[in-house]
């Protein structure tokens, strides 16, 4: 009889954190509560809440969705973000440090002053959004979309942006210090006093970019389209030119 009641205050112990998440859950759902850190809200919709200053650290919000919601200051450190739809929503100064976010969707979005240190995620969508004083260090979004994306005063060193699309950006003094950028799309954009420090930058496309007063030094830019682009008083100590097209549409010669 012992071992019974041993054995079912053990089940109960094991499940009481299970029982107590589920029901903070069902309170955050049903807009009794606004934080709701760990809770499992898969594919929930969560459109047009205010849940500025919200703590969801750690949840699983894969495929939720939070159009136009405010998340202003809110906590997403850590949190399952894969295939959320955030369109338009308003994540400025947002915590989403390690933040896993394959799929995602930020189109539209003002991100301003967040933190994407350390997230993690293939193919995810930047496009429209509002991204300045962004910081993106560490983190690895291989083949995201910026396309008209607002990127003023961006800090992402030692990030993995391979793959991805920032055409025809306003990308002035941009850090991507030590970054990874390989095959990246930066037609016509502009990189103007952009440190590049040490960057992996090979065979990107820089057709068109203004490089005026970028820091390229130690930069890997072998294999690159540079036609048309302006490098006046770029820093290029130390620059890899391996088979690029320069910009004059001849292969560099060393």
């Amino acid at each position: 009889m012992r071992r019974v009641v041993g054995t079912a205050l053990a089940l109960l112990a094991t499940l009481a954190p299970a029982v107590a998440q589920a029901s903070e859950a069902s309170a955050f759902l049903a807009g009794e509560a606004t934080s709701c850190p760990g809770c499992a809200l898969v594919g929930a919709d969560l459109s047009d809440r205010n849940l500025a200053g919200a703590d969801l650290s750690g949840a699983d919000l894969s495929g939720a969705f939070f159009f136009q919601s405010d998340l202003s200051g809110a906590s997403l450190k850590g949190a399952n973000l894969e295939a959320a739809d955030l369109t338009a929503a308003k994540l400025g100064n947002a915590d989403l440090a390690d933040a896993r976010l394959d799929n995602a969707v930020f189109f539209r979005a003002t991100l301003s002053g967040a933190s994407f240190a350390g997230a993690r995620g293939e193919s995810v969508n930047f496009r429209r959004a509002i991204m300045t004083n962004v910081r993106l260090d560490g983190a690895s979004l291989r083949f995201a979309q910026f396309e008209d994306a607002r990127f003023g005063g961006v800090k992402a060193p030692n990030a993995d942006f391979s793959g991805a699309s920032f055409r025809q950006l306003n990308m002035q003094r941009v850090d991507f210090t030590g970054s990874t950028i390989e095959g990246a799309d930066f037609t016509a954009s502009n990189l103007e006093a952009g440190i590049l420090r040490g960057a992996n930058l090979a065979h990107s496309d820089l057709f068109g970019a203004r490089l005026i007063a970028a820091d390229l030094s130690n930069a890997d830019l072998s294999g690159t389209r540079l036609v048309s682009a302006n490098l006046r008083n770029a820093i290029t100590e130390g620059t890899n030119w391996q088979d690029a097209l320069m910009p004059d549409g001849s292969y560099y010669k060393p």
